[in-house]
């Protein structure tokens, strides 16, 4: 990743291909010198945040009419003078535009190098930036608003304020420490115990967050599981609404897992199309399957137990149980299918009834997503990622020990130690302390072109 920000980048912002226009970004102190030399008219003369329209040119040969987008830095996306090209898509022009830009003294811009600036520059901390790119790589619309709180600051705010009151004891516990000779104590042990106490809450609150963060950036993880020809496939299919994964009478079918998509309101859902499971089979490549469907329990936010309510509405019970031993906490739902081939049925239980071959009773599988799926609280959590989870378990650990050391009557300097540690971790979480190591590991998601 370059961190040398006086060069001048490029990039296609927009997916390259077939389409009406295309969008390429140019930022970078030469930005407007370098424009100009396939302009007929002079940029520096536009104001600010303005578009004009002119013809692009090689010298004096015109290869597109572009619309031309000027930001003035810092007020720009980047921090610095931008200039965004609106130009005809497809293959050729917009390639042809970027080889000129970089002939004219341009850079190609790395995979996030753009938001790396934005960053360097003051205009994003280090949680916006984040949320920009997953932004870009939400596949739940429910995702949209916690992402969209993250880029205007919400959560930049309340790590802010959770920094602002951990320092605050910080220097109260530098301050008691120099005092502690003259018998002056500046906070005492009951405040100091109940502060660390209130910081440790907000801590785990935010980290408690980060489980909900996982489900709502790549939606809920729906299993199917059930033994050979319960009829999973036949649903899976069904919910699907096309034929997906290959359905037979013959048992052992499905030998891998087979994975399909759906939105059930503005939540993500993957299906999970899993082999049955059973002992009976000498094939080695159907015994891999059932181990993989088994190892797939532990991953899953929802199981659909699909039971063949022919062989008994019990007959699926050593799968439950097997669900409850590998993934206690999680939600499942046992599904009776083949109802058309039964007369008498009670349904008076909380099982899903339904036929798969009729496609009768789907709508309920449906119902009962989408009612699990909003036990999902959308609107209070924060988008959380890996890094910030891990960086606020330090934090919450290294509050913790000084909350343990208050109560042992361990001197302010030693606690002043664990929360300078605290403080670090937040640093890091909003890119207040960074390396270059983490921008790079960072940045990487990154798209080209943002």
């Amino acid at each position: 990743m370059h961190f040398d920000t006086h060069t001048t980048i490029c990039s296609l912002i927009t997916p390259p291909g077939l389409s009406g226009i295309a969008m390429i970004r140019l930022s970078g102190e030469d930005a407007f010198t370098i424009i100009n030399t396939h302009l007929h008219f002079d940029i520096t003369e536009k104001a600010s945040h303005t578009i004009s329209y002119g013809v692009f040119h090689d010298h004096e040969h015109p290869i597109d009419t572009v619309t031309i987008l000027k930001y003035d830095g810092p007020h720009s996306y980047t921090g610095q003078h931008t200039i965004e090209i609106g130009c005809h898509g497809g293959m050729i022009v917009p390639k042809r535009i970027l080889e000129l830009l970089l002939q004219s003294g341009a850079h190609m811009a790395q995979p996030g190098e753009f938001t790396l600036r934005a960053f360097l520059n003051g205009k994003l901390d280090l949680t916006q930036a984040e949320a920009v790119n997953d932004i870009i790589h939400l596949q739940s619309p429910a995702a949209l608003e916690s992402a969209s709180r993250q880029l205007i600051g919400s959560f930049s705010k309340e790590l802010s304020s959770l920094r602002d009151a951990t320092e605050r004891l910080f220097k109260y516990m530098i301050l008691d420490f120099d005092f502690s000779q003259e018998d002056i104590e500046l906070v005492s042990e009951e405040r100091l115990i109940t502060e660390l106490h209130t910081l440790s809450l907000t801590a785990e609150r935010f980290i408690e967050s980060y489980e909900t963060a996982k489900t709502l950036r790549s939606g809920h993880q729906v299993l199917l599981l059930g033994f050979p020809n319960a009829g999973k496939s036949s649903i899976f299919n069904a919910l699907l609404g096309y034929a997906r994964s290959i359905v037979s009478d013959i048992p052992g079918t499905t030998r891998d897992f087979v994975e399909g998509s759906m939105i059930i309101d503005g939540m993500h859902f993957t299906l999970i199309d899993t082999a049955g499971i059973h002992e009976q089979t000498e094939d080695a490549i159907e015994i891999e399957g059932i181990a993989y469907s088994k190892s797939l329990i532990k991953r899953a936010t929802i199981i659909l137990i699909i039971n063949d309510i022919t062989c008994g509405e019990q007959y699926s019970q050593s799968l439950i149980d097997l669900v409850k031993k590998e993934h206690p906490n999680v939600q499942y739902a046992l599904v009776q299918n083949k109802c058309d081939l039964v007369e008498h049925s009670s349904q008076t239980s909380q099982d899903i009834y339904i036929s798969a071959k009729e496609v009768h009773g789907l709508h309920d599988i449906i119902s009962y997503l989408s009612t699990t799926a909003k036990q999902t609280d959308t609107h209070h959590a924060f988008l959380l990622n890996e890094r910030q989870a891990i960086l606020l378990k330090e934090y919450l650990t290294a509050i913790q020990r000084a909350l343990v050391l208050t109560k042992d009557g361990m001197t302010t300097d030693v606690l002043a130690i664990e929360l300078r540690s605290a403080l670090d971790t937040i640093g890091l979480i909003l890119g207040t302390i960074y390396t270059e190591e983490l921008l790079n590991d960072v940045f990487a998601n990154f798209c080209i072109g943002k």
